[in-house]
């Protein structure tokens, strides 16, 4: 029997019993169109997450320091921008942040206020590796960096310290070893509580006018993804240590390890849940594609000896009642496939999220395979039981 009239006689048979299938019909179309829902925008969701410096915090950094203690008198213990400029050749590497710290130093206000702080040098990619909202002013911007502007940024305590009952901080001077700065924002709440006593400097100021400030000895390196934030320490680690030969014991290069892994583990579990129903959903509708052919074998024992007595070959009769469930579960996944499509455009608006159509079209492969494979499972007992009739006994059935 060719392959055209197989499928002639499958569908034929199916639009037949078409009300028997609506039920693993609905099944299998909900199962896939849930499978492509998943697939597609769950990854866009988690690229959304890796990016989101609130949830996250210091999760998917990479810090690269000097240890003092163990540095080699011979050595400075200073990282160049050669460094940085290679650390963001990185394919994996979202930004990458060089910071020089000072402290303790002393801030001054007005001569008559003066409290300790700690000093840091930065440039604004800091601000999208780590997070530190500025619930004040602006922050530091690429022009305060090139035409080094002598700006800043205070903690909260630094304000309480200097500027309280001075009406609004922004726009008043701050002093920092004799070099005047303007305020222009206050940091919000942050993870490390050190922001609150700390002033931050564009970093050519810092490097260029305050004394002993010019050595990088931190690097902060952000992951696209938590995914891939111990890929990317090995591969920072691999480009400081390949850079500064001979040092590689005196650099602490490190990352979070725990809570990468807590977040890992808690991705996993919902997305172990969320297949699950989804494999549940499944097999169900094979089962009741299982249940319903094998119903119609009964039905059509007379129909099949009839059609062995004419020359149908087992192999023939199990063919035909494969491409029957065949056809049931891809029309469930083409339908599947649209609402899918359907549900990916309409989450992608609800949760501003930017989907792949490459896991897209890798999601819809996947389904036309589970939908192959479902029909084959589904539909060959309910074939062999078909298959192995026989004809004489068939006929006769009533």
């Amino acid at each position: 029997m060719f392959l055209e009239d197989l499928a002639k006689i499958a569908l034929r048979q199916v639009f037949r019993n078409r009300r028997r299938y609506r039920g693993a019909l609905i099944g299998t179309t909900l199962g896939i169109a849930g499978l492509i829902t998943v697939m597609t925008v769950g990854d866009s969701v988690q690229d959304l997450l890796g990016m989101n410096l609130e949830i996250l915090g210091s999760a998917t950094i990479v810090k690269a320091q000097w240890q003092h203690r163990t540095a080699e008198r011979w050595h400075d213990g200073e990282y160049s921008m050669k460094d940085v400029e290679d650390l963001r050749k990185l394919p994996i590497a979202f930004q990458v942040a060089p910071v020089v710290w000072m402290s303790p130093m002393t801030a001054t206000y007005q001569r008559n206020k003066k409290t300790d702080v700690r000093l840091g040098g930065l440039e604004p990619s800091f601000f999208r590796v780590v997070h530190l909202p500025v619930r004040q002013g602006r922050s530091i911007t690429n022009d305060d960096v090139e035409q080094k502007r002598h700006v800043c940024i205070i903690g909260d305590k630094v304000e309480k310290a200097l500027l309280q009952g001075e009406g609004s901080p922004l726009g008043k001077i701050v002093t920092v070893q004799a070099v005047n700065f303007e305020v222009v924002g206050v940091s919000g709440s942050a993870e490390e509580a050190e922001f609150q006593d700390t002033i931050l400097v564009p970093i050519t100021v810092a490097r260029s006018k305050i004394p002993n400030m010019r050595p990088i000895r931190h690097i902060y390196v952000r992951a696209k993804n938590w995914d891939l934030v111990p890929e990317l320490h090995e591969q920072v680690s691999r480009v400081l240590r390949d850079n500064q030969p001979g040092y590689a014991d005196n650099m602490m290069i490190a990352f979070y390890k725990e809570r990468i892994d807590a977040i890992q583990r808690i991705v996993f579990l919902f997305k172990f849940f969320l297949y699950a129903a989804i494999t549940v959903t499944l097999i169900l509708g094979g089962l009741g594609i299982t249940n319903i052919m094998l119903a119609l074998v009964k039905e059509r024992t007379t129909e099949i000896g009839l059609c062995k007595a004419v020359g149908a070959t087992e192999r023939a009769i199990l063919q035909q009642f494969l491409c029957e469930s065949l056809s049931v579960t891809l029309a469930g996944a083409t339908g599947g496939i649209v609402l899918g499509f359907v549900a990916v455009e309409i989450l992608k608006r609800v949760l501003s999220t930017a989907p792949s159509y490459v896991v897209f079209a890798w999601s819809v492969l996947a389904a036309v395979v589970v939908g192959v494979c479902l029909g084959v499972a589904s539909g060959v007992i309910p074939a062999r039981a078909a298959g192995k009739l026989d004809a004489v006994e068939a006929m006769r059935f009533e």
